[in-house]
């Protein structure tokens, strides 16, 4: 997974079991109605051992390892569906998203700088070309706010 090490992921899950919480007591104020039994809730299924859930509250780092794959695995997917999507337009399209969204993020520049930052310089050159390179989110060098905006504006989720 990019920019996440599973180490850190793992120690920040883990419980701290030297700390003890303690929950607030609630009092009830003059004309409320305080109920003097606790509401229980039952479980309704228990989870099998193969089941990815979290039983007694534990993080393994198996669990930790296939929520990552799984993770990896629904991004690519979304990529792929976002590379379909963008290779559906032109570079006229793609050039008016981004006029767009250089006026209402009021870009530096105006929409150029954006231009040149996604690689999409040249664009003008064949207006009606379909547009056939990487997804928004495989571009570096983007600012992520650009990114957001511009997916946004093309109906990108």
């Amino acid at each position: 997974m990019v920019g996440v090490e599973k180490k850190k992921l793992i120690d920040l899950f883990k419980k701290k079991e030297t700390t003890e919480t303690t929950k607030p007591t609630i009092k009830p104020t003059a004309g409320s109605r305080a109920s003097t039994s606790k509401p229980t809730i039952k479980p309704t299924a228990k989870a099998g051992a193969g089941s990815g859930s979290m039983s007694d509250g534990e993080l393994t780092k198996e669990k930790l390892d296939a929520f990552i794959e799984k993770r990896e695995a629904l991004s690519e997917a979304e990529l792929k569906k976002q590379k379909e999507f963008l290779h559906t337009k032109t570079h006229q399209d793609l050039i008016n998203a981004v006029y767009k969204v250089a006026e209402e993020l009021k870009v530096e520049g105006g929409p150029w700088p954006m231009l040149r930052a996604l690689g999409w310089g040249n664009f003008t050159d064949d207006r009606g070309k379909k547009y056939d390179g990487p997804a928004i989110d495989e571009i570096e060098g983007v600012d992520f706010a650009h990114k957001v905006a511009l997916k946004k504006q093309l109906g990108i989720k």
